[in-house]
C-alpha cells in the first residue's frame, strides 16, 4: 500500500490563487488498499482546507489509456469536475460537468473524461475508488493549463460559484449532475478491466441526470 498526502504547495500548479498562503495538508490518498481481479481499490481523504477562495480539491487528471473508475463517498459532499476535450485539441473542451455526490452515493467517471474531486462540505470528505490496477493518470495537462476549465470557489454568502479558466481556448457552460442507481450490469467491476463489454451503460445519459 501507498500512502500520499498532498500540500499546498503540492497544488500550487493547478490553484486559481497560485498566492496561498500556508502549506496545510489538502489531501491524503492510500493506494492499494485492496486488490483482486485485476483492479484494486484506493481511499481519498479531502480536507476542508481553503485554497484562498477556492473549495478544496485534488490535483486532476486524465487516464492516459481512456479507462473508465468508479467512486463510492463514505462521509462528506464530493463533487466531481470531469471534462472531455476535442480529439486533439487538449484546450477545446466538448464536455464539461460538475457531479454532486453524497455519502452511500457511486459515481462512475466515463471513458475519455478528466477527473478533479472537490469538498462541497463544511467537514472533511472521503471516498473510496476502485480502478484497473495498470491505469496510470496524466497530470500534464493540468500543469501545461493551470488547471480544469473551471475553478469551484466560494462567495460570500457561503455557496459556489463556477469560475472559467481562461487558459483554454473553448468552454461550454458547466452543467450540474447527480448520480443515478448504477444499473446491476456494473455491480461486479468486470467493466474496470473489460470496459468495452459494457460500453453501453457507460455512457453519462445512463450513469447521471441533470440537477435543475
Amino acid at each position: 500500500m501507498k500512502q500520499e498526502s498532498k500540500r499546498i504547495s503540492d497544488l500550487k500548479p493547478v490553484l486559481y490563487d497560485d498566492g496561498v498562503i500556508g502549506d496545510a495538508v489538502v489531501y491524503d490518498v492510500e493506494r492499494g488498499k485492496d486488490a483482486q481481479n485485476g483492479w484494486r481499490q484506493d481511499l481519498t481523504v479531502i480536507y476542508p482546507q481553503m485554497l484562498g477562495r477556492e473549495i478544496p480539491k485534488t490535483f486532476g487528471h486524465y487516464h492516459k489509456n481512456n479507462e473508465v473508475e468508479i467512486y463510492e463517498i463514505l462521509s462528506g459532499k464530493i463533487g466531481f469536475l470531469c471534462q472531455k476535450h476535442s480529439v486533439g485539441l487538449p484546450l477545446e473542451i466538448e464536455q464539461v460537468y460538475l457531479i454532486e455526490a453524497n455519502k452511500g452515493e457511486k459515481i462512475v467517471i466515463p471513458s475519455e473524461f478528466s477527473m478533479t474531486s472537490i469538498n462541497l462540505g463544511e467537514t472533511e470528505a472521503s471516498m473510496f475508488n476502485w480502478v484497473n490496477d495498470k491505469i496510470e493518470n496524466d497530470y500534464s495537462l493540468f500543469i501545461q493549463n493551470h488547471g480544469a476549465c473551471y475553478y469551484i470557489v466560494r462567495k460570500e454568502d457561503g455557496a459556489w460559484e463556477a469560475i472559467k479558466n481562461n487558459r483554454y481556448q473553448k468552454v461550454p457552460e458547466l452543467i450540474k449532475l447527480k448520480p443515478r442507481i448504477l444499473p446491476k450490469e456494473l455491480e461486479n467491476l468486470e467493466f474496470l478491466t473489460n470496459q468495452l463489454k459494457y460500453k453501453d451503460f457507460l455512457t453519462v445519459d445512463k450513469l447521471f441526470e441533470k440537477i435543475n
